[in-house]
């Protein structure tokens, strides 16, 4: 039975074409994904910039200069956003660390009438034990702080790298797209027609997922705010981010 579902699957050149793409891939991926995150990440940027560079090369621009004016306005809108919202993200998240132990102090002198109020259902052991566990809790995040801030100058010199690289590759991902494409048709097996037809699927579910969720990403972000602001809810930037992120 195995051997008879081995030569219904393996002895296709296609499928075994396509088996040794898939696992190259894999391979790569796993072993060197600490270096190719640069990589990953203007691969991702350059799916979400295609459409919008695609649309002025139709209207006559060159690829080069479609590719430019995207990566402009691109940048154009993160820095305005850089400058606008991260500032007062950054400020309120400041103002909630240092209103985290008073707001800690109300919940436990709360959670401490409880047992009085509610003899049958609250134990005075569990409120013990939920303010330990609370502070352990702080404790943990004073300590990630420290190591956060000892790990900080990595941090920035991984970033400024990130922020030359990035660009840079977004750029020539989108101006030299075919060419990079045939480049890795010439290296691929010269037999994949399965893989062609998988890539083909594969290339317009990924473009699909990275817009739809940047898109979602906006819209969950911009209405959490909304609504947090109207119900005059503090940190509503802050929390409009973090909702919006995850």
């Amino acid at each position: 039975m195995l051997l008879q579902w081995y030569r219904r699957r393996f002895t296709d050149p296609q499928a075994i074409a396509l088996l040794v793409i898939l696992v190259g891939g894999f391979c790569i991926l796993y072993f060197l994904h600490g270096i190719l995150a640069p990589l990953l990440v203007a691969i991702v940027l350059a799916y979400l910039l295609e459409w919008p560079t695609a649309r002025l090369q139709r209207f006559g621009c060159s690829r080069t200069w479609a590719a430019s004016m995207v990566l402009i306005v691109f940048a154009g809108i993160t820095l305005l956003l850089a400058f606008v919202v991260a500032p007062t993200a950054w400020q309120q998240g400041i103002n909630l660390m240092a209103d985290l132990p008073g707001m800690l102090n109300q919940f436990y002198n709360y959670a401490a009438t409880l047992p009085q109020r509610y003899p049958a259902l609250v134990d005075v052991g569990i409120i013990d034990m939920m303010a330990e566990n609370l502070r352990s809790r702080l404790s943990g995040m004073g300590e990630s702080v420290v190591k956060f801030s000892l790990a900080s100058l990595v941090g920035l010199l991984t970033l400024a790298i990130y922020l030359i690289l990035v660009p840079l590759m977004v750029f020539f991902l989108l101006k030299d797209k075919e060419q990079m494409i045939n480049a890795v048709r010439r290296v691929l097996p010269r037999d994949r027609g399965l893989a062609g037809q998988v890539w083909k699927e594969m290339n317009q579910q990924i473009t699909n997922y990275i817009r739809g969720k940047v898109l979602e990403m906006v819209i969950v972000g911009v209405t959490t705010y909304l609504v947090f602001f109207i119900l005059d809810m503090r940190y509503s930037l802050l929390l409009a981010v973090l909702v919006g992120f995850s």
